[in-house]
């Protein structure tokens, strides 16, 4: 096991081998195992950074914290086939404590200031991470968040996929920086989404001041709370907006207002790390309006179903959903 929590240290981990240390973490039995060996791996981080040893018992208490709170929020959703994805989010939780927990321990080593420290939240799971200035960020399903373990005379971060920031107050400038451009702040609260994938940027204002500069141009906006920034075929534009579609995520619901079929299908894949697949055009032409909060995949099917002229199958060899018009 030992050398299965070295590998799980530096993101080496087959699937296999992620799924065996996942449940030997999930044991009650295996408590004092984990955090000796989760210890001994973090004091030779430190070890190599020059930094003292972390000895402070509460550090233990707070991933098992982490762990549990993950747990409550699997059960709140009631997802029954695709827990694994949550279970990658707990793991996911117990590297952040470790990691904020480096920061705190050793602010005062200027060398820090260079490293970065990168977050993924998977598909099925979202992650909730303190920076360094003390600012909250939710991670989205699918997506990466970068940022120095040090903020200097800026606070920079890099995001792929989608993040709801609570950006702390000060002088400092705060940057998000996507491959569509970069959002400023110094101090607001606002949803970036930024996927690689579907070729999608929106950056929605629910409090304070953004401004938005689009890549590799001198072209710059500034957004006023409710206000949204979308990509278009034709470029960038503009629109009032009613933010809770947008930013609800983060407090563990979905909510939809006439959402384009296609759209509401690609949320759902990353909501429950699912394939949904179709292939009737005729199916592009429908929308949705509802909430979904606490309901399973399977659910959501059966009220797809219901609600819209379709009907679906799961295959389980595949685990691919396919929706097809009746």
């Amino acid at each position: 096991m030992k050398n299965l929590f070295k590998k799980y240290y530096h993101s080496l981990l087959s699937p296999g081998e992620f799924s065996e240390v996942t449940d030997f973490i999930g044991n009650k039995k295996n408590d004092s195992a984990v955090f000796n060996q989760m210890k001994s791996l973090w004091n030779e981080q430190m070890s190599e950074s020059n930094a003292e040893p972390v000895t402070n018992s509460a550090l233990f208490t707070r991933i098992k914290e982490s762990i549990w709170l993950e747990k409550q929020k699997a059960a709140q959703r009631k997802i029954t086939v695709y827990t694994w994805g949550l279970r990658i989010a707990a793991v996911l939780v117990v590297a952040l404590v470790i990691s904020n927990i480096f920061f705190l321990s050793k602010p005062e080593q200027n060398n820090l200031a260079a490293q970065l420290q990168t977050i993924t939240t998977p598909m099925g799971a979202k992650s909730k991470i303190v920076l360094p200035d003390s600012s909250i960020v939710w991670l989205n399903s699918g997506s990466t968040l970068s940022y120095p373990q040090q903020f200097g005379k800026n606070r920079p971060v890099t995001l792929v996929g989608e993040a709801y920031f609570e950006v702390a107050k000060n002088e400092t400038p705060f940057l998000v920086s996507t491959q569509y451009g970069d959002v400023k702040v110094k101090g607001t609260s606002f949803n970036v989404k930024a996927y690689t994938d579907d070729n999608a940027f929106e950056t929605t204002l629910e409090e304070g001041v953004v401004a938005f500069k689009v890549k590799n141009t001198e072209n710059e906006v500034t957004l006023q709370p409710g206000e949204q920034i979308e990509k278009t075929a034709t470029g960038f534009i503009v629109k009032q907006v009613e933010t809770k579609y947008y930013t609800s995520w983060k407090d563990g619901k979905l909510l939809f207002n006439k959402e384009p079929f296609p759209d509401f299908i690609k949320k759902l894949e990353r909501w429950y790390n699912v394939k949904i697949e179709y292939s009737d055009p005729e199916l592009d032409k429908l929308w949705y309006t509802g909430t979904i909060e606490m309901e399973t995949i399977s659910e959501v099917m059966e009220m797809i179903s219901k609600a819209a002229p379709v009907k679906y199958c799961f295959n389980n060899k595949t685990r691919v959903f396919t929706i097809k018009a009746k």
